[in-house]
Parts: structure tokens; C-alpha cells; sequence
């Protein structure tokens, strides 16, 4: 059973904003931690110069497949005045979704995903997808700037065409990048929490600039995927905490089994 506040006085940052990063600081309050939300990635549409051809062909594709959150989000703002049209189409369109977050977000505009993978990576969508004997003829992939091809090429491999459409862009956000440099200096933190690649790199960014991998070095770096433990590993350090599957909520029950297991052995 797992202890009441299990992350009592650990310094916890939390590097993503939002109301996933409000939901995560209330947690880690909640478990007797003490949360730093300093959110090192942010996103905006990205005005794809083909956008007017895609919103134009949707009725073209036969799936829409949606690998975050953000992509969702995004499509339904790209496509604006022509839901409408999308709404006489969608009944012919199937849809999939990486990732139990992505598939809620589409539940919002009352979509249902039908297929999503077991384990939320691109790769594990490709497999699984063609495994349990789904096909397509032509697919459309809503995505981000730093999105990997994965999914694309296990559709092109196959013959099948494959159109990765760019509806929003990641940055680094910095207004609060003096806040993150003295929490460093002071040493404040016991853990920091990554959610992708992006906030890894930004935060290396901040540590390099600023000549502090030496305080970097002493915090414990649990990280969600291993696309991003992978960022963290070729950079020097190790990760402690990664859960298996690849939620902010699961990182957060992998924290306290982390620091409730380890008070337990001191």
C-alpha cells in the first residue's frame, strides 16, 4: 500500500505547462511534495502553406490518425469554418489514436478512435495496426513540427499513401528562465520530470548557457518514453524513474513508488 504522502519535501519540477502541468503540480502538492512548474515547451498552430488542400481533401482519406493530443487540438482549429463539411464526411472516415490522452481529446469533438495501440509509441503503432488486420488506402497524419515519420513510413512501406500534414509547432518558452537558473544555483531540486524530448533539450539549453551541469547532475531525471530517456542518456545522465507506460499520471505513480520505496530502505 502505497504511503499517504509519499513525495514529502522532494523539490519536484515539472517542465510541462497547461492544465497537464496544473494537474501534475496539484498531485505531486497532494503527495506532500513541493512542485516547481516551470514549463520548457509550448505550442502554436503552424500555418502549413498545404493546410487549404488537406481541409479541401479530407473526404479523401479513408483514416485520420492522430499521434498526441495537440494534433487533435490543432486540426480542429485548422479546420475552422469547414467543420461543418468535415461533419458530411467524417461518417466515411475512420479514425486512430496513440495514446489514451489523444483518444480523449478526439471524445471531446465526439469522435471515436478505433484503433489505438497497446503500448503509445509511433512504433508500436505501425505494428500492432497492420497486426490486427486493419489496412488503408490512403491516410492523413495531423501532427506537430518535431513529430518523427514513423507512423508515415510503416503506411509507406505497405504502398499506402501516407500525407503528414504540420498543424502546430513547438518552442521554447522563456519567461521563466531566471527562476529555473536560481532554483538550480540554490540547488532546490531532488527530481525533474521531462515529457518529451523538447523539454530535455530546452532545459540543456538553460544548463549549458548558464554553466550548471554540475547542480544539473545531482538531480534525480525520470522521464516519460524512451524516445526522451534516450535524449537524457546521450547527454550524460542517467534516469531514474520511467514509467512503462507513457502518461503524466503514470509518472507520477512511478515518483512516489520511487521515493516511498526508497524512504523505506533508509
Amino acid at each position: 500500500m502505497m504511503e499517504r504522502h509519499p513525495l514529502k519535501g522532494k523539490h519536484v519540477l515539472i517542465t510541462r505547462g497547461g492544465e497537464q502541468g496544473e494537474k501534475f503540480c496539484h498531485d505531486v502538492a497532494s503527495a506532500g511534495g513541493i512542485p516547481y512548474m516551470v514549463p520548457l515547451i509550448d505550442f502554436r498552430p503552424y500555418e502549413d502553406l498545404n493546410a487549404p488542400c488537406f481541409i479541401r481533401s479530407l473526404d479523401r482519406y479513408d483514416w485520420i490518425i492522430f499521434t498526441s493530443r495537440n494534433g487533435v487540438k490543432y486540426f480542429f482549429r485548422h479546420i475552422g469554418h469547414g467543420r461543418e463539411s468535415f461533419e458530411l464526411v467524417k461518417q466515411h472516415i475512420r479514425f486512430a489514436a496513440v495514446g489514451e490522452k489523444t483518444r480523449a481529446e478526439l471524445r471531446r469533438y465526439h469522435i471515436s478512435a478505433e484503433f489505438m495501440p497497446n503500448v503509445y509509441t509511433a512504433e508500436d503503432f505501425g505494428r500492432e495496426f497492420f497486426q490486427q488486420g486493419y489496412t488503408a488506402n490512403r491516410v492523413l497524419i495531423p501532427k506537430g513540427n518535431l513529430a518523427s515519420k514513423t507512423v508515415a513510413e510503416h503506411f509507406r512501406r505497405r504502398g499506402i499513401i501516407a500525407d503528414e500534414w504540420i498543424v502546430y509547432e513547438t518552442f521554447y518558452p522563456t519567461k521563466d528562465v531566471t527562476r529555473l537558473v536560481q532554483i538550480l544555483r540554490d540547488n532546490q531540486l531532488d527530481v525533474a520530470c521531462f515529457t518529451s524530448p523538447s523539454t530535455f533539450h530546452h532545459f540543456m539549453k538553460l544548463v549549458n548557457q548558464y554553466h550548471l551541469r554540475e547542480h544539473a547532475g545531482k538531480i534525480n531525471l525520470a522521464s516519460i518514453g524512451k524516445v526522451t530517456k534516450k535524449a537524457i542518456e546521450e547527454e550524460g545522465f542517467s534516469v531514474k524513474i520511467c514509467p512503462r507506460n507513457y502518461t503524466i499520471d503514470s509518472m507520477f505513480h512511478e515518483l512516489c513508488q520511487f521515493y516511498g520505496q526508497k524512504e523505506r530502505k533508509e
